[in-house]
């Protein structure tokens, strides 16, 4: 036979605690390029850092590698490396004053690339346990999309955690 129930015995049930895991969102990703949305993408990632007082890992993948022309077996310069390290750190280093303006400490990670730009941010969040990852869509132009394949696809289909796109 169908009870009737009130609208507080309702209301009540809503507010119960449920039996399934809550979510807990503690350590963001944001993988930076040099895109002109990284600071959408930060202003972002900070948002979501104060409101679930998460911590903001941020990292570079140094890709020596990339460009039309490049040969992926000729020997890449030390001082190149060393350059691409430098303009790296000084990209982390903006992201790290803005951070540091809202009250938030973050994290700086300099990597070098291993088979794609994707895998490497997928590999580096899953061994870090990372519960979220913030990334652009923006970051490569057309051609270079087309010749090494979208990195924000990589992340979506490889990433254990959810992937928030920035437009």
């Amino acid at each position: 036979m169908y009870k009737q129930t009130s609208i507080m015995e309702r209301v009540k049930k809503i507010d119960e605690p449920a039996d399934r895991h809550m979510i807990s969102v503690k350590k963001i990703l944001i993988p930076i390029d040099s895109s002109e949305y990284k600071k959408k993408i930060v202003d972002y990632a900070l948002s979501l850092a104060k409101a679930w007082d998460a911590e903001i890992t941020a990292i570079h993948i140094l890709d020596m590698g990339c460009g039309v022309g490049y040969d992926k077996h000729k020997e890449i310069k030390p001082e190149k490396i060393q350059e691409g390290k430098i303009y790296a750190e000084g990209l982390l280093n903006e992201i790290d004053l803005t951070a540091k303006k809202e009250g938030i400490n973050i994290e700086k990670e300099v990597l070098e690339k291993n088979d794609k730009v994707g895998k490497t941010i997928v590999e580096y969040a899953k061994k870090n346990k990372m519960d979220v990852i913030v990334i652009g869509t923006k970051g490569m132009t057309t051609v270079e999309e087309y010749f090494f394949g979208s990195v924000v696809k990589d992340v979506f289909q490889y990433a254990h955690c959810p992937v928030f796109a920035i437009r």
